[in-house]
């Protein structure tokens, strides 16, 4: 099975029934997310950042490019953790899995996964630095980070504060894990 990560201005014009220089136009204006090749000089748009932009000006996504923006990546070395990632495949989610830091830098710069599932129980890893690198970085800004919190935790607030978009607690019921995550993929 090929994926495709990337479009041509012609293929997302064909997706959006509209005339390829008004990709172009979107483009130029900034609207659109997308880099030039050398050379030619031709574009060429992330599918991540082509869904979201139809997806911010209202336009269907197309069920290919939809699957696309499911790919997650789980982060921890949790038992409970790692067979949740059996529902979440279920569910219709391309799921990667690291069980320390270094894999999981390496996943996320070259997986681009949509969303990043963080056990902030796993050893060496500080969730806090982790939301904060992920933040102030332009090429994660639409990536959703669902952070599983320590089961002592009694402020999730300060969870959501530092940039997480939803917080669950270690040991919650799978289910309910695998629910918060579709919620933010589908949104």
């Amino acid at each position: 099975m090929s994926e495709v990560h990337v479009l041509t201005t012609g293929e997302a014009a064909r997706y959006c029934g509209v005339n390829f220089r008004t990709v172009i136009r979107w483009i130029e204006r900034g609207q659109l997310k997308a880099y030039k090749l050398p050379g030619r000089g031709d574009h060429r748009i992330c599918v991540e950042d082509f869904v979201s932009f139809l997806r911010d000006n209202a336009m269907p996504v197309p069920a290919e490019l939809g699957a696309a923006t499911r790919k997650v990546l789980l982060v921890s070395d949790s038992p409970e953790m790692i067979a949740g990632r059996q529902l979440l495949q279920q569910a219709g989610c391309d799921v990667d899995l690291a069980s320390d830091s270094f894999s999981a830098g390496a996943m996320l710069a070259s997986g681009k996964p949509a969303m990043l599932v963080l056990d902030s129980n796993l050893e060496g890893v500080n969730g806090f630095q982790v939301l904060d690198m992920l933040r102030s970085r332009s090429e994660f800004s639409s990536l959703s980070v669902v952070l599983v919190a320590p089961q002592d935790e009694d402020n999730q607030q300060r969870w959501l504060d530092a940039g997480a978009d939803a917080v669950v607690a270690a040991g919650c019921d799978r289910a309910e894990l695998v629910g918060r995550i579709n919620l933010l993929l589908d949104a």
